[in-house]
């Protein structure tokens, strides 16, 4: 009887020891990092830890000693080379803005020294887009009589579009989307993403749209400035109305 018991205990010992063993089969490595990192101070409580974990980096002594700067080293060089691709990336974009920023007071200048409706036309479906990227610029008002010599170059558009399309806001950005033919006109099928501004009543100029496209989707997006392209759409505004019917 004593012997059948202690055959059962021992039978239950190693039971328990066999559900150990695959306990600790099961152990994985992600599990092992996930607890050090939940306890990030084991290392440096334990640092002979290190030392089996790095043994090449031991120094012949007596004493396991563990050469902690080639831990420190590769982070801080890690750290300088995050820092290196920022800091280029923020030069790379800085150069970038002050490029486009020239091209626009080169382009605003053009429009202010226009000499008639042709040379604006030139400038606006020409010039423009060349200087600042983008596939199609187009200027238009709420109106039905466009001055004859402007018929070319402003589009006439129903009231309510400017409302419609921009909304509340001066400005708006569409990531994605299918150029108008009533704004870009021929250009309409290269459009699939725009920049649109909405161009005030006033000095003798009805609600106008200033709209700026390009043809590859996301080329503008939401939360981009806007305040160049602004810029350049009220100078076109005024360039216009210098040869309106009613002027400026």
């Amino acid at each position: 009887m004593a012997d059948h018991m202690t055959a059962g205990k021992t039978d239950a010992g190693k039971a328990d020891a066999s559900k150990t063993d695959v306990g600790k089969a099961d152990l994985r490595e992600a599990d092992v990092l996930a607890y050090l990192r939940r306890n990030p101070r084991v290392l440096l409580n334990n640092p002979d830890l290190l030392s089996a974990l790095a043994p090449d980096t031991r120094f012949e002594t007596e004493e396991v000693v563990v050469d902690m700067q080639r831990f420190v080293v590769d982070r801080l060089r890690r750290q300088v080379d995050e820092m290196k691709a920022a800091s280029d990336r923020l030069v790379t974009t800085t150069r970038s803005n002050m490029s486009l920023v020239e091209r626009t007071m080169e382009c605003a200048l053009a429009l202010l020294y226009a000499r008639d409706y042709n040379e604006l036309a030139q400038i606006l479906h020409d010039d423009l887009p060349v200087h600042l990227g983008v596939d199609a610029i187009s200027i238009g008002f709420e109106t039905h009589s466009l001055p004859i010599e402007a018929a070319h170059i402003v589009k006439a558009l129903p009231p309510g579009t400017v409302d419609q399309l921009v909304g509340p806001e001066s400005t708006r950005i569409r990531p994605d989307t299918q150029g108008e033919a009533a704004i870009y006109g021929s250009a309409a099928g290269l459009v699939r993403s725009d920049a649109l501004v909405a161009l005030p009543e006033g000095e003798g100029l009805p609600v106008g749209l200033f709209a700026v496209g390009c043809r590859t989707a996301n080329h503008f997006e939401n939360g981009q400035g806007t305040e160049l392209i602004a810029f350049l759409a009220h100078v076109s505004r005024y360039a216009v109305g210098r040869w309106w019917t009613l002027k400026l």
